[in-house]
């Protein structure tokens, strides 16, 4: 099975661009692709309670429906530990007990495991 690796960095204040993970990683599981997320930068903030669904950009459907969506047929979704800590953002504050924290080392051997990377 082929698997790809996605990096997010935008959060809230770029709507349409903070889409792509999810776009992309539900794509790649219709399609028997392994696909894991990872978020850094202000990307993190799109995994507090609350704030997907104040995402909102024409022609995509709901963020919160997506993000379910790829955690549901096994997606993983990772959160840069520096970038959550530099904004507060904590395990309990999470919106799926699903999603993780995790290092820069983990990101690097992910992005050497896979066999695809994408950067949003």
């Amino acid at each position: 099975m082929a698997s790809l690796y996605i990096v997010g960095s935008w959060g809230p204040e770029a709507a349409e661009r903070c889409f792509a993970p999810f776009v992309t990683g539900t794509t790649a599981q219709a399609q028997d692709v392994k696909a894991k997320v990872f978020l850094m930068m202000d990307a993190v903030y799109l995994m507090k309670k609350g704030i997907a669904e104040k995402v909102k950009a024409p022609g995509f459907p709901p963020l919160p429906e997506l993000i379910d969506a790829f955690l549901e047929e096994g997606g993983k979704i990772e959160l840069c530990s520096n970038s959550a800590e530099f904004r507060g953002v904590k395990k309990e504050h999470l919106r799926d007990d699903r999603i993780t924290i995790a290092g820069a080392a983990t990101m690097i051997d992910d992005a050497l495991t896979f066999d695809s990377t994408m950067y949003f």
